[in-house]
């Protein structure tokens, strides 16, 4: 797995350099990665391109180019048990059947920005975590931990037992106002633009709740790593 721009591979060689195959970085650049490469004793792993020679990486996209790019293992995911933690405070996400890449990025980023102890994917009608995720999450991805479900409604069951209480994210939920609290062990769930939370899980969240908007012809919500961004921060700031 090829992954690139700065932010994606830096965050890579901080928190995970033993995944790492190989570096490629341009010949004209290297001075901006040698501290950080040296410091992380990769220099091993490095090799010095012409930017030219970056095309015959076998990079799919163009827009993934740049002064720094690196082989490294693929995502894996974490085991439910490693994301659950036995705490008074915790916040997990749980994304429903979020396909769009740079969405799901967005969404990665800004739960672990939010302290997130980790997020949820559904095995099927999901994006994969990969080299697009890398970029879109700006290397949120090399920190947050992930776990893919075979069956969301039943590790939302694992999680309730656990001590989480459950809040989707909905248009016809109860509208978040300041005296709306959350519980000190969370679980956030945003479902995809258009379709959003399937009825099932809906029906065993604990709460819905929605965001307050303007009413404004056409446009009839926030899209989902926006409508995350606000409930998570609501989270945080009544749960210090």
């Amino acid at each position: 797995m090829l992954i690139s721009g700065a932010n994606s591979c830096t965050s890579c060689i901080i928190h995970n350099p033993d995944k790492i195959i190989e570096i490629f970085i341009n010949i004209e650049r290297q001075s901006a990665f040698a501290k950080l490469i040296e410091l992380n004793k990769l220099n091993n792993k490095t090799k010095l391109l012409n930017k030219n020679d970056f095309n015959r990486l076998g990079i799919k996209n163009d827009r993934f180019i740049s002064d720094i790019v690196i082989r490294r293992e693929k995502y894996k995911p974490s085991n439910l048990e490693q994301i659950i933690i036995n705490t008074k405070k915790s916040l997990i996400i749980v994304a429903d059947q979020i396909t769009d890449q740079n969405n799901l990025g967005n969404i990665i980023r800004t739960a672990l920005l939010m302290g997130a102890d980790g997020i949820l994917l559904s095995e099927h009608s999901s994006a994969n975590i990969n080299e697009v995720t890398s970029l879109t999450s700006s290397g949120a991805v090399e920190v947050l931990k992930f776990h893919v479900s075979k069956n969301i409604n039943r590790t939302i069951e694992v999680l309730k037992k656990s001590g989480y209480w459950t809040y989707s994210l909905d248009m016809n939920g109860q509208e978040m106002n300041r005296e709306f609290n959350f519980d000190k062990k969370s679980v956030i769930i945003v479902g995809s633009e258009g379709k959003g939370i399937r009825k099932n899980i809906l029906t065993k969240s604990d709460f819905k709740i929605s965001i307050p908007q303007e009413n404004i012809d056409c446009i009839d919500s926030y899209n989902a790593a926006n409508s995350l961004a606000i409930a998570a921060y609501h989270y945080k700031i009544n749960t210090f």
